[in-house]
């Protein structure tokens, strides 16, 4: 590119991180779904940044960037990877073609990676309040069914009470 690389500059509309953006979207088929530019660090006594580029299908493509524009490492799904090709930003073919490499492997491990996606164990919180075992419900159960009884058999007390005071004001009208 033409014009000179700081690092300090660096952002998620960086002219220079959207055409990343855009050849990998390119060779990979696939949206990126979002850019994530970390703080400056020090890495071996050299300035360092990171870009995480997070794919529509979940992967994710790290690179660490160099006070010059060259990319240092590269990390995929968290898992550091070789460089192939030297990604130097003063030669752009060179940079297009490692990035073009990096999507066949990202490419290539999209399978491997859906798998390992499908196999991952969900863990559901467990309530506050632990859920009673089955002997207590039924004791509870027990005890709401003796209650319910009881209500019932004075419900009944007080209708037969009422049925034999209606009959007795029918018999003293006759």
């Amino acid at each position: 590119m033409a014009k000179k690389f700081v690092l300090a500059e660096l952002s998620d509309q960086h002219e220079f991180i959207l055409k990343i953006k855009e050849i990998l979207a390119k060779a990979t088929k696939q949206a990126v779904a979002f850019i994530a530019v970390d703080k400056l660090s020090k890495k071996a006594g050299v300035a360092v940044r990171t870009v995480t580029i997070t794919f529509e299908e979940g992967q994710t493509l790290s690179l660490v960037f160099r006070t010059d524009g060259d990319v240092i490492q590269t990390k995929l799904n968290n898992k550091a990877i070789p460089l192939s090709k030297v990604m130097d930003y003063d030669k752009m073919s060179d940079f297009t073609a490692g990035l073009e490499d990096l999507a066949l492997k990202l490419k290539a491990n999209q399978e491997k990676f859906n798998i390992k996606r499908q196999n991952a164990k969900v863990i559901v919180p467990r309530a506050k309040n632990p859920s009673l075992s089955v002997k207590k419900r039924i004791q509870l159960a027990r005890e709401r069914l003796a209650e319910m009884e009881e209500v019932l058999a004075k419900k009944r007390a007080l209708l037969a009470k009422k049925k034999e005071d209606l009959s007795v004001i029918k018999g003293a009208a006759a």
